[in-house]
Formats: structure tokens, C-alpha cells, sequence
């Protein structure tokens, strides 16, 4: 199958979600989809991210190690908003590492406390920096009293529930 073409012409859910359920029972080529997201010439790799995306919540198993690395990678390198929220999304259907990589917790605060990024941003990395932090107690501590310290004046409604949510667990 030319997923090339099929990722090109994908227009809606409901033709992404048809792929999706041919890709369900032909797992042998995520590996391929996978890849095509990382093609740089391909100018529909958010197309692909989104069907990833989808797969991580579905098939976290069908990942190994260096596709989860890929995507720690354009994480922390992509520009564009929607490819980091989709990245963020796809992080969260993961298990924690047994290490973080410390680029990737930095950048997480930095998304996390900058008003400048979009509250879905915002959002997804404090759930993603909270499920990483959760097994340390030190970074965990450090974690809650950033949330603390935060002013919700400069904050979303969506920042500012999502903070909620969390600090009841340690109040």
C-alpha cells in the first residue's frame, strides 16, 4: 500500500480512522507509517503524526525504544505548534522512563510556565511533566511548588484546572 499517497489525500476523521482500522490489522507496517513522518520531504507529516497519535493510545505496544526517541527528538526540535501538542499527546500514551531525558524535563517547564504557548501546550505538559516527575519525591516536590508559585492571573482557564486537578492530590 502507497501510504504516501493515502496521507496526502486524507482529509477528514472519518478517512483517517478507515486507514487506522486497515493499519489494525496489517501492524507489520506501522514501522513504514512510522517512518513516513520523519521524511523531510514530506509536507503531510502532520497528517501522519495525527494517525501515530491515534495508534499511541490504542497500540502504545506497537512503539519501541528508538520510534519513542524519534519522537522525544521532534519534540524537542519542531517549531510548529500543532506537531508539538501531537508529539506531547503521543509522549502522555507512554509509561514514564525509567530516565528522563533532561532536555525534554526543561522544555516541559518551559512549555508548561510560558504563557506564550497555547493552553493545549500548557496543558499536555503538565500532565506529561507530572507523570514523569511522580516517581522521584525531590522532583516531584520541585514540581508542586512550581505549580504553587505560579499566578494564575497569567494563566488559561484550562492551565489553571489542569493545576487544580493536580494539587488537590498534595493538599
Amino acid at each position: 500500500m502507497n501510504y504516501r499517497n493515502i496521507f496526502q489525500t486524507i482529509q477528514s476523521r472519518y478517512q483517517l480512522e478507515e486507514m487506522l482500522l486497515y493499519l489494525h490489522h496489517h501492524p507489520q507496517d506501522f514501522d513504514e507509517v512510522f517512518e513516513l513522518a520523519f521524511d523531510v520531504g514530506n509536507h503531510k507529516a502532520w497528517r501522519i503524526m495525527w494517525a501515530i497519535e491515534k495508534i499511541s493510545r490504542r497500540n502504545p505496544e506497537w512503539f519501541n525504544q528508538n520510534q519513542i526517541e524519534k519522537i522525544v527528538d521532534m519534540t524537542l526540535t519542531t517549531k510548529n505548534h500543532s506537531e508539538l501538542r501531537i508529539c506531547l499527546s503521543i509522549l502522555n500514551s507512554f509509561p514514564a522512563p525509567d530516565i528522563i531525558n533532561v532536555n525534554l524535563l526543561n522544555a516541559l517547564y518551559e512549555w508548561m510556565l510560558s504563557p506564550r504557548y497555547p493552553s493545549g501546550i500548557q496543558s499536555s505538559s503538565m500532565k506529561l511533566l507530572y507523570k514523569y516527575v511522580n516517581a522521584d519525591s525531590d522532583l516531584l516536590q520541585e514540581f508542586i511548588l512550581t505549580l504553587n508559585q505560579s499566578d494564575d492571573s497569567d494563566y488559561t482557564p484550562a492551565f489553571i484546572s489542569s493545576k487544580r486537578n493536580i494539587l488537590k492530590r498534595y493538599s
